[in-house]
């Protein structure tokens, strides 16, 4: 009987969340300096803690992962001073703490990322004082039951999303099954959750569950009926079905998705999953698959795009060198993984986030509790 490929399985779970640009790293910089212009004319702190939330992204895209460390601790004490909070804007403090555990799963450490988004779930909902890395969050981040509910909320849909992606990039389908049903997350639809179990199903050879969670999904967005037909083919497989004309009919359904940068890491992933379900470079279909991929970070310009692609050993076996050597082109002027950072480029980084992190301090209107030294 055929067996789910661990490679193939990795992909999963594919939901078409958008994620912020990999443009080359100038672009992404200048894009962050105006941002924060605009925070501070606006005065808005969710644009500043977007500054800040990207800037710690682009340091880990960068390879400096203590860097990105600070600018979460530096962000979350922009808040945390003036608990207790609203629940919007306890969001936002909280997202650093997030950025923190995502650190630890970019790492490797993916039992120490989700146990920081446990933690801070449990002290959210039993509104208990909690520590994670230098980071005291105090019992009195919100100040009602209904705030509290609110960033509980909020917080459920990051594990379900982060801490799910924890196990199943361990190849833990059994435990990440667990962790969305403990957090009642499987739904009707094909999110996370419902791909999870059929996952799960197939990685232990029970393609008649498979099937049937298959059947019985709810209709959804465009994305999630190609990300069901493509868990639908590997469930004909391992049934021992006919299911070559099936690949077909979703490489092309694939083909006829448009670009859009801000999922261009989704469509990256799902067009990865096609290739993988494919399977042979000799199949015609696979030569078309990896000329979309290639344009799609091409027309994106989409560093974490060209990346995925030259880390997959079919679309690297089958893409031309042009088109190999125009991803590693993309990759280098976006400096992903050099582990460093342009002296000129940090500085201009370095301004945009004292600028936000001011913005926040006064947004919170409590001026008499404003540290000393709260610009630095």
């Amino acid at each position: 009987m055929w067996r789910l490929p661990d490679a193939l399985a990795q992909h999963f779970p594919l939901v078409a969340r958008p994620r912020p640009a990999c443009l080359p790293l100038p672009q992404r910089v200048n894009g962050l300096a105006e941002l924060a212009d605009t925070a501070a004319k606006t005065g808005d702190a969710s644009v500043a803690s977007t500054v800040y939330n990207q800037a710690a992204l682009i340091a880990s895209d960068v390879g400096v992962p203590d860097t990105a460390r600070e600018m979460c601790h530096q962000h979350a004490a922009a808040y945390l001073y003036a608990t207790p909070l609203t629940a919007r804007t306890a969001i936002h403090a909280l997202e650093p703490v997030v950025n923190l555990a995502r650190l630890q799963l970019r790492a490797g450490q993916s039992e120490t990322g989700r146990q920081y988004l446990l933690s801070l779930l449990d002290a959210v909902t039993t509104g208990s004082a909690v520590q994670i890395e230098d980071i005291a969050l105090p019992a009195d981040l919100v100040a009602n039951a209904a705030d509290r509910h609110e960033v509980r909320s909020w917080l459920w849909s990051v594990i379900l999303a982060d801490g799910t992606r924890a196990l199943t990039a361990a190849g833990r389908w059994t435990e990440a099954q667990t962790h969305v049903e403990t957090h009642h997350g499987v739904g009707h639809r094909m999110l996370d959750g419902r791909q999870v179990a059929v996952l799960a199903a197939l990685a232990t050879g029970n393609h008649l569950t498979a099937e049937n969670l298959l059947a019985t999904t709810a209709p959804g967005e465009a994305w999630e009926r190609v990300v069901t037909d493509c868990l639908a083919v590997l469930c004909r497989r391992m049934s021992g079905r006919p299911w070559r004309r099936s690949v077909q009919d979703l490489a092309t359904t694939y083909l006829e998705r448009l670009d859009q940068r801000d999922l261009a890491v989704f469509d990256t992933r799902l067009g990865l999953a096609v290739l993988d379900v494919v399977e042979s470079s000799e199949d015609p279909a696979a030569r078309v698959l990896v000329a979309k991929l290639h344009r799609r970070a091409m027309n994106t310009s989409s560093g974490y795009a060209a990346r995925e692609a030259l880390r997959h050993p079919l679309f690297t076996a089958v893409a031309t060198d042009r088109e190999a050597q125009d991803l590693r082109t993309l990759v280098d002027a976006c400096a992903l993984e050099t582990g460093r950072f342009p002296e000129e480029l940090s500085n201009q980084l370095d301004v945009a986030l004292c600028t936000s992190n001011g913005v926040i301090r006064q947004s919170l209107a409590h001026p008499e509790r404003l540290p000393a030294d709260w610009m630095r």
